[in-house]
């Protein structure tokens, strides 16, 4: 059963990250087509888009709609204070300094 949703979640991933790479994919295999009939610029040959304007409009069109599905950066959060430690002020005595791995005190 871990397996399986193992493998699941593997191939969810894949897929959420593999859309821009089946774009481009889906472009170069119909590269002649996309420039004969989608292409803007199929009346312009000396521009030699060949079709790139239609990958670069999919592949923009995928980038805003992966934004719209993020989550806004500018959510505000409530502060939450975990813990609160007050401190009594320490005194230490300028002429007798402890060390930690020393038992007897070093005298200044």
């Amino acid at each position: 059963m871990r397996k399986a949703i193992a493998i699941l979640l593997l191939f969810s991933l894949s897929v959420h990250c593999a859309g821009q790479l089946g774009i481009a994919a889906s472009w170069w295999l119909n590269q002649d087509y996309i420039a004969r009939v989608l292409c803007i610029n199929r009346d312009k040959p000396q521009l030699k888009c060949n079709g790139k304007c239609h990958l670069r409009k999919q592949l923009k069109a995928v980038a805003e709609h992966e934004k719209k599905q993020q989550p806004s950066s500018k959510q505000v959060f409530p502060e939450i204070t975990l813990f609160c430690v007050v401190a009594a002020p320490l005194r230490v005595s300028p002429r007798r300094i402890l060390l930690p791995l020393c038992a007897t005190p070093l005298t200044a």
